[in-house]
């Protein structure tokens, strides 16, 4: 499962951003939870893609599976608009990287929306697989533990 991607290249910045809406089965606040729960994100979100989470103020560094480490600055956790912000500070083969995350329902549903803009966008490719990879295990680890709570 491929989940639609909306992606914009701005060539004079060498920039590109990506978003996703990750339709989910579970609510909002369930969601949220996982969101929010910023050094879990191995756990509740994108677990065996990540493998650890080293904890410091403000700052996560994550370990991925293939051994990339990533340190990630947390700009902004607002609960009240269900929006996290980080940026990649250091670790990934990136020279820039602002991720959100956030929580949208409306009539269709609960999705959560993630976007990531980044550089230099010939890693565009990678970048690509790389998000819908982690937005299709978000979906799935999303759905499988809101239903083994029901």
């Amino acid at each position: 499962m491929t989940l639609p991607m909306q992606i914009d290249l701005t060539e004079e910045t060498g920039t590109s951003a990506m978003t996703v809406d990750i339709p989910v089965d579970a609510s909002a606040a369930f969601v949220w939870d996982a969101v929010r729960d910023i050094y879990a994100v191995h756990k509740r979100l994108i677990p065996g893609a990540a493998v650890a989470v080293d904890q410091e103020p403000d700052t996560r560094i994550v370990t991925f599976a293939d051994g990339m480490k990533a340190t990630e600055r947390i700009l902004e956790l607002n609960d009240d608009a269900r929006r996290l912000v980080y940026q990649t500070t250091e670790g990934a083969p990136l020279t820039h990287h602002l991720g959100t995350q956030v929580v949208r329902e409306d009539d269709t549903g609960v999705y959560l929306v993630w976007t990531t803009e980044f550089a230099p966008a010939s890693l565009h490719d990678w970048a690509t697989s790389l998000m819908n990879e982690f937005a299709e295990l978000m979906k799935k680890t999303i759905d499988t533990a809101y239903a083994s709570q029901l």
